[in-house]
């Protein structure tokens, strides 16, 4: 996850009223103060996040107040200027996806306070005296006793949701409310603006592209449901309703089912693909998982992570305070980068670094754009330039080059089928998810979704989108939502939906480049400086250019737009042998429209 301050919204200058001094005069200005005032605001948020206390969310708190007020004023100047050329109005347009906050003082005030008091909620709840990171997180991954499980997962919601949902109605009023301010009929509007794309447009490909990809879930979903009946029993699993019961997926939001592997690999005689037993038995620790991830980078050609990064970053929980585990990636200016995370030795955590260095090399190529600039494409970018390189990593032929498979790899139909559920766990279960955490704020700032109606309405969603359900049935105190860090943190996450699909466009794009022929999943572009270099060319775009023209260049010009089927190419021999092996079998579910 990239590390945000701020919300963006999209506003459209109006006509010069000759006030603010001429437009690039404004524009130099209002960038050196809104770049430092945003630094300062990302050390305190960093203070905070890595030291959980009254005295620093104070700090964090007037920091960003600090910053809202400033893009209060840019936003007051903005209508007196309409710029002279074309990056002059393409600044002006980023400005104003500054906006979103109350104008009035106390309305911000309060908003930052609520925002606050459900992070540290979510940062500090325990079940059993246990927290998320790591105890509940490796509970859900490694248990197969359903009784504990269900402890964990459900416990998680009972530690966070009761005490968030009072305060939930009313940092919805007021995110609609700063929304308003800044000329959108609510949040929703608000967020989906920011696309270099009309909203409609925008909110149509979204559901075109999960029509393209849906099928795949589906077989997906059925085969793991079959096996998970066939490993529990039909009293724990039961097949009525065709709902897969959540606390068994091997994660606490089961947006990836990679922890269950084991349970779900098609040849079990074959010998599987696991990084996690390697990794320990190598006696990996955190920071050598990170200069493992390092490497890959620069064998592309890229320099090292600054010397500042491994004296700065939080890799591991410390002993002697709270901090938010939730894994980030942070930029301070100057190539002062940094990684927060509670780094664990598995196969999972290592894909999450790599993930998150993704976020840092991109923060370092575009750092030579103008201040305004220096920001992803479209958010759902930042999101897919480490899962990208994972794509590469996860290959088998690499994870041998780098020394976690020894031996002999299986050049067998039955190895691919199982490297590929590999892979397939990971990332196909993340894109239900990501798209429903933000259909349901949608429809919560929109007003379709009522307050009193927000815990059925998110269950109802979980069911119709990941065909998952709830193990207990719900009480009036619940609100589930609060159980994931980005609805407590506000932070927007269909750009996880995007990133989902967006990777495969870019990992194909980067495997033409250096030649690849084949099946697209044996691709590894590891130390090739071709692909190295069209990657840096788009990462080094910026925000300089609509997203459309940053897929063009990765993609060597064969595509401008957001494309599903690379994703479903890429998956295509897992896919032909997951509907032969579901033939006959029912595989809808309750609640799927």
């Amino acid at each position: 996850m990239k590390a945000a301050v701020t919300t963006h919204v999209l506003m459209q200058p109006q006509p010069d009223a000759g006030l603010g001094g001429d437009t690039a005069t404004f524009l130099d200005r209002v960038s050196k103060r809104l770049e430092s005032l945003s630094h300062e605001a990302s050390g305190a948020n960093w203070k905070y996040e890595t030291d959980v206390n009254d005295d620093n969310a104070k700090a964090a708190l007037e920091s960003t107040l600090v910053l809202n007020e400033a893009v209060l004023e840019v936003l007051r100047e903005l209508p007196a200027h309409t710029g002279s050329t074309e990056d002059e109005k393409r600044m002006l347009n980023l400005l104003a996806l500054m906006g979103g906050v109350p104008t009035d003082p106390a309305e911000q005030e309060s908003l930052a306070s609520i925002q606050s008091k459900m992070t540290t909620i979510y940062a500090t709840a325990t079940v059993n005296g246990l927290k998320l990171e790591p105890d509940l997180t490796e509970l859900l991954q490694r248990s197969r006793n359903p009784e504990k499980l269900l402890m964990g997962f459900i416990g998680w919601r009972n530690a966070t949701g009761p005490r968030t949902k009072p305060m939930f109605g009313e940092f919805v009023r007021l995110l609609n409310k700063g929304a308003r301010d800044g000329g959108f009929k609510d949040a929703a509007d608000l967020w989906r603006a920011g696309y270099d794309m009309p909203v409609a447009d925008f909110t149509s490909m979204i559901s075109g592209i999960w029509d393209e990809v849906l099928p795949l879930y589906e077989q997906l979903h059925c085969y793991t449901k079959h096996r998970l009946q066939s490993f529990y029993g039909d009293k724990v699993v039961p097949l009525d309703d065709g709902l897969i019961p959540g606390h068994l997926l091997g994660n606490m939001w089961s947006q990836d089912w990679s922890n269950i592997y084991d349970l779900v690999v098609p040849f079990p005689d074959v010998t599987p693909i696991e990084i996690t037993p390697a990794l320990v038995e190598q006696g990996y620790t955190a920071e050598r998982m990170h200069r493992l991830s390092e490497e890959f980078y620069t064998s592309l050609g890229y320099p090292p992570l600054p010397a500042s990064f491994w004296t700065k970053s939080m890799l591991v929980r410390p002993k002697d305070r709270e901090v938010v585990c939730h894994a980030s990636a942070w930029d301070f200016g100057n190539d002062d980068l940094r990684i927060k995370m509670c780094t664990a030795i598995t196969g999972e955590e290592l894909l999450t670094v790599h993930h998150e260095q993704g976020h840092l090399y991109y923060d370092h190529f575009y750092g030579v754009q103008p201040y305004l600039y220096r920001d992803a494409a479209a958010d759902f970018f930042h999101e897919a330039i480490g899962d990208t390189i994972q794509l590469s990593v996860v290959v088998p032929e690499h994870l041998k080059k780098v020394g976690l498979i020894k031996g002999k790899i299986e050049q067998s139909k039955e190895q691919t089928i199982n490297a590929l559920m590999a892979v397939a766990l990971s990332k196909v279960p993340t894109l239900p998810w990501a798209l429903l955490v933000d259909v349901w704020r949608w429809r919560v700032f929109s007003g379709e979704i009522a307050e009193a109606d927000y815990q059925s309405s998110w269950v109802a969603l979980v069911e119709e989108f990941q065909g998952v359900k709830r193990p207990v049935p719900s009480t009036d105190a619940d609100f589930d939502p609060a159980a994931k860090f980005h609805i407590s943190a506000n932070v927007p996450y269909i750009r996880y939906f995007g990133a989902g699909v967006l990777q495969f466009q870019l990992y194909e794009g980067l495997c033409a480049a250096i030649g690849h022929t084949g099946p697209l999943h044996k691709c590894d572009f590891y130390r090739n400086h071709k692909a190295g270099k069209r990657f840096a060319d788009m990462l080094s775009l910026g925000r300089s250019k609509p997203w459309q023209e940053a897929i063009r260049v990765a993609t060597g010009g064969t595509s401008d737009t957001l494309d599903g089927r690379p994703l479903v190419r890429y998956f295509e021999p897992l896919m032909e042998w997951l509907k032969q092996h579901n033939d006959g079998r029912s595989c809808s579910w309750k609640g799927r429209k």
